[in-house]
Formats: C-alpha cells, structure tokens, sequence
C-alpha cells in the first residue's frame, strides 16, 4: 500500500514537471547507465513508456532522448578506452571492469567483428565492458557508433513497444524485465562454464 502511494506521487510529480526537464533526466539516465552500470537504464526505458501510455510524455521525444544518450555514453566509455589503456580500468575500476572480463569481450569483438556491438544492448550486465573493449582494440569509431546506435535504436524501441502493450500494468512490465535479465545472466553464466569444462577437458 505503501510503495503504491509513493508510485502515485512520483507519477503526479512527473506529470507537474518541466516537460524539458523531464527529458533531460531522460537522456542524463541513458548516458549514465554506460558510464555507471548500476544505473537501471531499462528500468527507465519501461517506466517512459507507461508514462507515454498515460498521455503523459510523448514517445518520440522519449525515444529520442534515451537513444541519443545512451549512445553517446556508450561511445564515451568507447573513448575511454582507446584514450587511457586497460590499465586505467583496471587500476581505478577494477571492481567493476575487471580484468578478465574485458578480455573477454577483446576476445568476442576479436572473433566475431562487429556483432557484439550490435548485440551489446541486448547482453546486459557487459554493455559498458563492450564498449571499452572496442576502445581498447582500436575499432573504427564510426563504425562502432553506427553498430552502437543500431542496437540502441532496436533495443529502446523494444522496450517502448512492450511498455505500451502490456499498457498502464507497471508491474507486470517490471517483472518482465527482470525475467529477462536473469534468464541472460543465467544463460551466459551457463555458457562460461561450458566453456571453462571443455578446455579443462582439453587440458
């Protein structure tokens, strides 16, 4: 009862903003989510869309705001790894970008090109480790934005279609997504360790 009035309040709060600066949390969230992991940019994605099913935001600016964000933090973290090397990940943000896991996206961008970019925003839990790895191997930047901004476009214009289907049923599409993310998480777990007994049976 609780979290259903502050849900309302935050929805009335949201209704009374600043049609401007609504999208520029928008698009601030999207950017962030790059650059800091822990930020629940799909979460915010979905949320956007409930909203524009309530006739409260506009779906275009919506869409617009939280592509054009996300890539240019995903092209930012790009950057980042072309400029400064893994050893700055893995001096300052080894916690997070560790050591073997840029490696292994080195390896997936190595082997299959550019289809993890494309696929990046679909893999969650490694999109910020993708796109430092394409920084680190020196991949051609336009080509990064256009793969980068694809899987954008394809990946937020999911979420928004679902919002809108499944309507004014927050919940539901809330629980959707975790669903989702943990069958991903689960599914790539399972896969590094496929991995990791047939080489020791190599071994």
């Amino acid at each position: 009862m609780v979290m259903d009035e502050l849900f309302g309040q935050l929805v009335g709060a949201l209704e009374e903003m600043n049609p401007y600066l609504a999208y520029g949390l928008l698009f601030v969230c999207a950017f962030l989510e790059n650059v800091v992991p822990p930020v629940p940019g799909d979460t915010v994605v979905v949320f956007s869309a409930y909203l524009v099913g309530r006739g409260i935001w506009d779906i275009t600016l919506v869409f617009a705001t939280t592509v054009s964000g996300g890539v240019l933090g995903f092209m930012f973290m790009f950057f980042m790894g072309m400029r400064y090397g893994r050893s700055f990940f893995e001096g300052c943000g080894g916690r997070v970008f560790t050591s073997e896991g840029l490696q292994r996206a080195e390896g997936w961008l190595v082997r299959y090109g550019f289809w993890p970019i494309l696929a990046n925003r679909f893999l969650t839990g490694v999109r910020s480790v993708v796109a430092i790895s394409a920084g680190l191997g020196r991949m051609s930047p336009v080509r990064v934005l256009i793969a980068g901004g694809l899987s954008m476009m394809f990946w937020n214009g999911l979420l928004l279609y679902v919002g809108l289907l499944l309507g004014q049923n927050w919940g539901e599409v809330s629980e959707l997504l975790k669903q989702y993310n943990r069958f991903l998480l689960g599914a790539f777990v399972l896969g590094i360790g496929l991995l990791f007994i047939r080489r020791r049976l190599r071994a």
